[in-house]
């Protein structure tokens, strides 16, 4: 395990969706406030998480960040990267601000790349370490040329940039065998693993394709002249 994404579950009997609470948060002026509260809560169940044994202690963790808003407070926070999506007008000088507050390597990852609002102008403007490929074009990528093209041309881009390419929403062992064989750095979905209050194993058919796929690589390399 690389990393784990830290999700927003409202509790409120009547104000249950993450969307409604962003809503809300935006029509009142508030955007700060549920920026704040992500970033350290998230850290906070995190370092609670670890302190238990009940995670990877060497694991990053990620949350969705909103690009607009930067935080005031001088502390960094070295294991949290920022998910940005363009869901809001992107600010760069808040996302230079927001670089500097998440500190070394202050990483960003572009989130729901290929859904419609992330595209190559988001990808210099954010400068990502991380891009997480949208499940739009990672469901049922395995029959689809079009999409496998798609992300071909961004694993081109990002590999000799050292920028790591996520596929999220992984849902099936084809998908999964498809995107490693491509070449993605890093998986993240159902077939790996669904969300949950305290982390949970790889599921181990999906394991078991990443060995399979692994060491058919280390063959390919080693029968090479």
């Amino acid at each position: 395990v690389v990393a784990y994404e830290a999700l927003m579950r409202p509790q409120l009997p009547t104000l249950r969706s993450p969307l409604t609470v962003m809503q809300l948060a935006s029509e009142m002026g508030r955007m700060y406030d549920i920026e704040k509260l992500t970033l350290f809560r998230a850290c906070e169940c995190y370092e609670e998480l670890k302190a238990a044994g009940k995670l990877d202690a060497d694991a990053l963790i990620f949350v969705n960040s909103i690009a607009s808003v930067s935080l005031s407070h001088s502390a960094t926070l070295p294991k949290l990267v920022g998910e940005i999506t363009e869901e809001e007008e992107m600010n760069e000088r808040e996302l230079e601000r927001k670089r500097d507050f998440l500190g070394s390597p202050g990483a960003f990852a572009l989130d729901d790349y290929g859904s419609g609002y992330s595209n190559g102008n988001s990808l210099l403007t954010v400068a990502p370490k991380y891009v997480k490929v949208d499940i739009a074009i990672i469901r049922g990528i395995d029959t689809d040329a079009d999409k496998q093209q798609f992300l071909k041309t961004l694993i081109d881009y990002a590999r000799p940039r050292g920028i790591y390419v996520l596929a999220e929403g992984v849902e099936t062992l084809s998908e999964l065998r498809k995107v490693l064989e491509m070449g993605v750095d890093l998986l993240q979905g159902y077939c790996l693993a669904r969300p949950a209050t305290e982390p949970v194993a790889i599921d181990e058919k999906a394991a078991e394709v990443i060995a399979e796929v692994e060491r058919q690589k280390a063959e390919r390399e080693e029968a090479r002249p």
